[in-house]
């Protein structure tokens, strides 16, 4: 396992905006992974744990039960199947590309 690509940056994204994670992963395979970043999220929900698998729609409404009511929500994907769901709730979405210039396009939105 590798982290997340974006792991460098939540901790100064987290001063900025709500971090929740949203994984289709094994909760064991991952853990290590994200024990490093648990302080920087208000919350984590990975697939196994619940059940449901992105791009299921029931579970980004289970992630929209732990966002703050009327927030603006920016849902970031390496997988452009993963957005169709969040856009759907009114989400707005971003390709995280293997470039990394959705990470520039990030802190142009927070910073």
């Amino acid at each position: 396992m590798v982290p997340l690509p974006a792991a460098q940056y939540l901790e100064r994204w987290s001063e900025f905006a709500d971090i929740h994670l949203l994984s289709n992963h094994c909760k064991e395979w991952i853990e290590p992974n994200l024990s490093c970043l648990s302080s920087f999220t208000k919350s984590v929900t990975i697939s196994n744990q619940v059940g449901l698998c992105k791009p299921e729609i029931e579970i980004y409404q289970r992630v929209k039960t732990l966002l703050a009511a009327g927030e603006e929500v920016l849902f970031i994907d390496d997988q452009e199947k993963n957005l169709h769901s969040a856009k759907l709730l009114g989400w707005k979405t971003l390709l995280a590309d293997e470039e990394g210039d959705w990470v520039n396009e990030v802190e142009s939105l927070l910073i």
